[in-house]
């Protein structure tokens, strides 16, 4: 993976193509794509590098106590000194604003051995224990010249006593770290847990992995190859079946004397139903998937899908069509009405990126846009999905832009 200069960051890789997007996008996006009203869009974060991070690109999660989680890909605390490998941060009130803690800097970079990069797009997961569990692109092994620092999967836990500093670092235990091979190398996605406390995952060259405690630490392995790349994580459902998308495919793992099957529920080829889907799956209460592509589709920007079970296979259906370079990196989600949400990259009526609404109308759907990013300093290029808090209101991040360029944590409220 190609590591990025701390001044530069991603935006200066990518501002151009935004810039030249943006008169195209403008013109079809107004047309595709109506735009909601009465919504209110405020920051709540500018990151700036050291020591709060850089480049956030996972979705954001909450806990029970109402604080948001997320991670950034770089910045941390040595202000550019090398080791600035990414950053967990939590977000919680204070007062009548919020307040952002740096949980902990990875420094892999710097020669530590805890891991680098933490991608992530799927999010955090918050484990049985309450600890949060996660994974990085990069580090774990030190020793080795960079050849052998494949990415790590790391738990970390509160304080036992409550903090009164002005930052809290929680404690970090690596519980992986990727040798390469059959038991893949380069996670991308977040973890999720099964039942019996498993973890499962996927990596940069398609290995579909699964973690496990054992004899107090864990062991990890590759339980199918995909052979192609995977950004995206796992959901599961209630016979602990897996199911993600990537490689131009929807894929279901399913357990099967000791090992695993894979069954392809779609195959995208490039037509109207979009190519390219980034974002994994999620399930509705009726057991049909949603998802998105990147790109395709009767607009060009990718395409809202669902997929239902039918007659022993899986049927697909475009609900909406995006217009612009760039659609959802990230899941969807669904509220308790069944509307979907999301973001999406260079897309909306600025080509700066989205966050959108899919919702149903009788055997139709509505694509809104609920707000379109078009300048650097309100923060440009979401990469992670959109979280939705108990009073319908909306967070998620911008991976750049922002007061200091280094991206952004946004709400938006109804």
């Amino acid at each position: 993976m190609i590591r990025r200069n701390p001044v530069c960051s991603l935006s200066c890789l990518r501002l151009a193509a935004v810039v030249a997007a943006q008169v195209i996008l403008l013109l079809l996006a107004v047309s595709a794509v109506p735009t909601a009203h009465a919504q209110t869009y405020a920051i709540l974060h500018n990151f700036d590098y050291c020591p709060d991070g850089s480049l956030p690109t996972s979705t954001l999660i909450f806990d029970r106590a109402g604080n948001l989680y997320g991670t950034t890909e770089e910045g941390g605390r040595n202000c550019g000194g090398g080791g600035d490998d990414g950053v967990v941060f939590q977000l919680k009130h204070k007062g009548d604003g919020w307040l952002l803690n740096p949980l902990h800097w990875f420094t892999a970079g710097a020669g530590g051995d805890d891991g680098a990069i933490p991608l992530d797009y799927g999010g955090l997961t918050i484990g049985p224990d309450g600890a949060i569990y996660g994974s990085t692109n990069e580090g774990g092994i030190t020793g080795c010249g960079g050849t052998c620092s494949l990415g790590t999967i790391f738990r970390l836990q509160p304080p036992p006593t409550a903090c009164t500093a002005a930052l809290c670092p929680w404690t970090m235990t690596l519980l992986y770290k990727f040798p390469g091979g059959d038991n893949g190398a380069f996670p991308q996605s977040g973890v999720i847990f099964d039942a019996a406390g498993n973890l499962y995952g996927t990596t940069q060259f398609g290995t579909a992995y699964e973690a496990s405690p054992a004899q107090g630490g864990w062991t990890e392995q590759g339980i199918y190859n995909v052979g192609g790349e995977l950004q995206a994580g796992f959901v599961m459902d209630s016979a602990g079946n897996l199911y993600t998308a990537g490689n131009n495919q929807v894929m279901q793992f399913m357990p099967f004397e000791g090992g695993w099957i894979k069954n392809i529920l779609y195959i995208f080829s490039g037509d109207d139903n979009g190519t390219a889907p980034a974002g994994g799956v999620i399930f509705d209460s009726a057991g049909n998937l949603y998802g998105s592509t990147t790109h395709g589709g009767t607009l060009g920007g990718g395409t809202i899908f669902e997929l239902s079970p039918s007659g022993g296979g899986w049927t697909l259906s475009t609900l909406c069509n995006l217009a612009g370079n760039g659609g959802p990196q990230s899941s969807l989600t669904m509220d308790a009405a069944g509307n979907l949400y999301g973001t999406t990259e260079y897309d909306g009526h600025f080509g700066g990126g989205s966050v959108f609404e899919a919702t149903p109308n009788g055997n139709n759907w509505t694509c809104t846009d609920l707000h379109s990013f078009q300048q650097e300093g309100n923060g440009v290029a979401p990469l992670g999905g959109v979280t939705l808090d108990a009073g319908g209101n909306l967070y998620g991040t911008t991976s750049e832009g922002g007061s200091h360029g280094s991206g952004t944590i946004w709400e938006i409220t109804p």
